[in-house]
């Protein structure tokens, strides 16, 4: 056995060696007959080489490994003089680790991945002087500095060698269709500010967005990319749904506003390349015949996991360089050779698109990640807003540290199998565990920012004076109630700051520019005992406004909470663009309100008893919406002002469907064809709040094992439909089938076009087959009945997966798929939708402005009787501008100033005009035009004029102004 073993391996050492010298010879074969194409001049004399050539290699075949390497050798000196115009092309050998976030495993394992890969790049390192590695993610480098500091600091010399390239422009490599525009460009400036300190490199160090795994790219991107210093992206995921197709290997790709970057497009091979010839094939001939460049980059090293190159790819990449006929194969940095293609390529393709869709499973899947990111990323906007107001007001210091950190762990979240939901169990409850801690520090900080501007605002007249004679079991318990109300989600606390033998005043909070009249709600904490004691369902209350003006509350709901009464109460207010107006609340009787918002259901005269088969629905003075009491689905939807009904006949009429999508893999990433949709089994219609200012309608309906009780709200005043949908899902994945519950509204229009909200504005597709695509905070469509022309809006506060099927707008809710976690969506469900009808068409800045509406509720805060020297109502910021959003109030990194984001929406020029409050914020001493880091332009069209500023937002396109403030 022992002599057989022996001869066996030395079979094995000849057949590797005749191996080699095989594939040596015949990539440099291939490489030969490709420049005879290439250069057609030469291309007669050199094929006479090669033929040559071929003749004296295929004699040495037969013999022994060392005539055969002798042939081939004998082959390459033949070929000497194509060897010489081999050498002018080149293959730029990127060497890289793709660590995923915590995709198929958990975090304690995505540190010890980070950890053993860098250990791996710094030893091979040291054995190879030429080798040069690019490394993504500044959450990698966070992980180094908090885990292993010793190994930072060998990145850090390596990095000052020009050895170590640091491509990480954003926290993590992640998604770019469901993150907000705001949150990108806070990848870009918490990244930027991170990599200056860990290694003392400017944006311009690095100009690239590493995103080889992300999937699909909002057409706005480059938009945002170039105002953040980034100019060249590397992707492989390109999307499959717009032309060209295949997408180019190299292209200029431009955002709507004109901006554009370079795109080096690794579709075709992937970005976990092993280095050996057949990349000369499969990378630079393709590259070169498609771009007629003589360059290509190859990305090598294992991933996923990370790992990173390997000894076996540097040894590769060395032997084959020495090759004489054939390209150079060196080491480079990505940024080396995007510099070249810049120079060579301007002559490339033109994409003036989006890049989507792929995966769209993952616009659905993991609805709990998606709920915390988009609460985190707005309650993170929230909270930042208040805190820089009263930082400008001068009452609070601004809490920068907890506020980054909070942006930090949210840009974690973004990565490409957390944010879409492609990751398994411990994924989900590591990112949820960061959510619930970025939303308690913001419930916090915010809500500290609201009280301390509800105590510089004079509420004196809530005073009432005691009775000292009153005995001490009379004394009201209101101040400490509601400890915590309504906090979850890090929602401001309905925590009761008045005294309770006082009026009860709240301070209403407007988060958003431009002036909001709306139905609010507030609980009123212990009713004022005094001498006689009053049954909390019998108080009455009148609500005074900032003008005087009277108006009796609603009562929505009497109950108990922690060892205190409270009664909910609703009443319409009017606040100033981020601002606010004070609202004192007296336990007063008032004649009832004339509703403005009323039940159509038929009302028996006897209390106990009920008007058989009555219509069910809810009307306003704009819309009238009658419900199907089969189904409780939306049976009709009248537009007031026009006329025109929005939902089209159909029976039975529903708004929830529920279907099972065929067997597949991959269930988490891609989305089945169903077997069909069908209504949930009504279990009861049931009529709720019912005026004056909120009226509702309960629906409990049954989905299989799970029930839900949808309800269907009007305000006063307001044109949208609310649909609540709150309740328990039991359905699970198996290998026979997805379960699926969505939203579906049949659509009485014709000719109908679709928007769908994206990062900086909003794009119109054209689909063919009922595909889901992504959004953020809405949908909408117009379409024609008739002559006129009429549309609708669908609103969320966490869903991104909509379709249009036919006429039937529909929104993905909940979409158990089975792979890799097996049980994503069992448990609590609580969904908050708008269906919200418009007359003719709807420009982008209104739609955007009703979906950052619904998302950004108005704030009410509790606060006590006291002296101020506020007035009852104040606008601490005015905007004008024409399609103009301002999308971001901060206080400026490191500066006595505010930074103030636009963005312009419906492509035409304009300019922001905002206005401080002299008294409340100070006084403006220069405002200057910046970048996303926050660094002046060389040229600024930011302006001032006595508290105000000017700016202007190119169409489609981003400004961002500092405002310096007299301190």
């Amino acid at each position: 056995m022992e002599n057989a073993e022996r001869v066996n391996r030395g079979f094995a050492r000849q057949a590797a060696l005749a191996e080699y010298e095989q594939e040596r010879f015949t990539w440099q074969l291939k490489f030969a007959e490709f420049l005879c194409e290439r250069h057609p001049e030469k291309g007669d004399d050199w094929r006479k080489l090669i033929a040559a050539a071929t003749d004296g290699v295929e004699k040495g075949v037969g013999g022994d490994v060392a005539s055969l390497s002798q042939a081939v050798r004998e082959a390459e000196e033949l070929l000497a003089p194509v060897g010489q115009v081999a050498k002018e092309y080149a293959i730029y050998c990127v060497g890289h680790a793709h660590i995923d976030m915590n995709w198929m495993w958990s975090w304690p394992e995505t540190v010890a991945t980070t950890n053993d890969t860098f250990t791996t790049v710094l030893r091979l390192m040291e054995e190879f002087p030429e080798f040069v590695f690019s490394q993504s993610q500044a959450s990698v480098y966070r992980i180094v500095e908090e885990r292993n500091p010793g190994m930072l600091d060998a990145i850090g010399q390596r990095v000052k060698e020009g050895r170590w390239e640091v491509t990480a422009s954003h926290w993590v490599e992640g998604d770019k269709n469901i993150a907000s525009g705001e949150s990108l460009c806070r990848h870009l400036l918490y990244t930027r500010q991170y990599m200056q300190k860990l290694f003392d490199l400017a944006p311009e160090d690095v100009p690239i967005d590493w995103a080889p795994d992300t999937f699909g790219h909002a057409h706005t991107m480059p938009t945002y990319l170039r105002r953040g210093g980034i100019k060249y992206t590397y992707m492989h995921r390109p999307g499959v749904h717009t032309p060209p197709q295949p997408r180019p290997w190299a292209f200029w790709w431009q955002a709507p506003d004109g901006s554009r970057v370079l795109v080096r497009n690794d579709m075709r091979l992937g970005y976990n390349g092993v280095i050996n010839p057949q990349m000369v094939g499969s990378c630079l001939m393709p590259f070169t015949r498609e771009t007629g460049l003589k360059f290509s980059a190859f990305v090598f090293g294992v991933g996923d996991h990370g790992g990173g190159p390997t000894r076996r790819d540097l040894i590769r990449r060395a032997d084959m360089d020495s090759w004489p006929i054939f390209p150079e194969i060196r080491h480079a940095t990505a940024k080396e050779f995007f510099e070249r293609l810049e120079k060579e390529g301007e002559n490339l393709p033109v994409i003036d698109d989006e890049l989507n869709g792929e995966f769209s499973g993952c616009y659905t899947t993991q609805t709990l990640i998606k709920k915390g990111n988009r609460f985190a990323e707005k309650k993170l906007v929230d909270a930042e807003t208040a805190n820089a107001l009263t930082w400008a007001a001068k009452v609070k210091e601004y809490p920068a540290a907890p506020l980054e950190e909070g942006w930090r762990d949210t840009l974690f979240s973004h990565f490409h199998d957390i944010l879409p939901g492609s990751g398994v169990h411990d994924t989900r409850t590591y990112t949820h565990g960061l959510y619930q801690k970025t939303v308690a520090m913001t419930g916090v900080e915010e809500m500290e920012a609201l009280r301390a501007l509800a105590a510089r605002v004079d509420s004196s007249a809530a005073r009432v004076k005691v009775d000292e004679e009153l005995p001490p079991g009379r004394w009201p318990t209101a101040m400490g109630s509601g400890i915590g109300h309504s906090s979850v989600d890090g929602n401001a606390s309905q925590y009761g700051l008045g005294k309770g033998s006082d009026h009860r005043p709240y301070l209403v909070f407007n988060p958003l520019p431009g002036e909001r009249e709306e139905v609010v709600e507030a609980m009123v904490w212990d009713g004022v005992w005094g001498w006689e004691r009053k049954d909390p369902h019998s108080l009455r209350f009148l609500v005074e406004g900032p003008d005087g003006g009277k108006v009796g509350a609603q009562v929505l709901e009497v109950g108990h909470y922690w060892g205190h009464q409270f009664v909910k109460i609703a009443f319409p207010a009017k606040v100033p663009g981020l601002g606010y107006g004070l609202y004192v609340v007296r336990e007063e009787a008032e004649e009832a309100e004339e509703a403005e918002a009323a039940q159509i259901g038929l009302s028996h005269p006897c209390g106990y008893s009920a008007y058989e088969r009555s219509p069910e629905g809810l009307e306003n003075d704009l819309v009238q919406v009658e419900l199907d009491p089969q189904t409780g689905g939306i049976r009709s939807l009248v537009d007031k002002r026009s006329g025109v009904e929005l939902i089209g006949e159909e029976e039975p009429a529903s708004v929830l469907e529920y279907g099972m999508e065929r067997a597949r893999s991959m269930t988490a990433w891609l989305v089945e064809h169903t077997g069909g949709w069908r209504s949930p089994e009504l279990i009861a219609l049931r009529r709720g709040a019912s005026g004056p200012f909120k009226v509702t309608l309960d629906a409990v309906v049954r989905v299989e094992q799970s029930e839900f009780t949808v309800t269907y709200e009007l305000r006063a005043g307001d044109p949208c439909v609310y649909i609540h949908i709150k309740g328990t899902w039991f359905q699970r994945g198996t290998k026979e089938g997805t379960p699926v519950l969505r939203f579906a509204a049949p659509l009485a229009l014709e000719e109908t076009g679709v928007r769908y909200e994206i990062p900086f504005g909003s794009i119109e597709r054209d689909l063919e087959f009922g595909e889901e695509m992504p959004a953020l905070r809405w949908a909408g469509v117009t379409g024609k009945q008739g002559r006129k022309q009429a549309g609708v809006l669908l609103l969320n506060d966490s869903k991104h997966g909509y379709a249009m099927e036919g006429n039937r707008l529909c929104l993905t809710l909940i979409r158990s798929s089975v792979d890799p976690d097996p049980l994503p969506e069992i448990g609590a469900h609580e969904i908050h939708l708008g269906l919200c009808p418009f007359d003719g068409e709807i420009e982008d800045a209104e739609a955007i402005g009703r979906g950052r509406a619904f998302n950004h509720e108005l704030k009410v805060v509790s606060t006590d009787a006291h002296d101020g020297e506020w007035g009852a109502s104040g606008g601490l910021a005015q905007v004008e501008g024409e399609g103009v959003v301002l999308d971001a109030v901060k206080k400026a990194e490191g500066e006595n100033g505010l930074i103030f984001r636009f963005y312009e929406v419906d492509g035409k020029e304009s300019a922001a005009r905002l206005s401080l409050d002299e008294g409340v914020a100070g006084k403006i001493v220069d405002a200057v035009e910046v970048d996303l880091m926050e660094r002046p332009l060389g040229e600024s069209s930011a302006s001032v004029e006595g508290n105000s500023f000017t700016v202007e937002v190119p169409p489609r396109g981003i400004s961002s102004v500092l405002v310096r403030l007299e301190r």
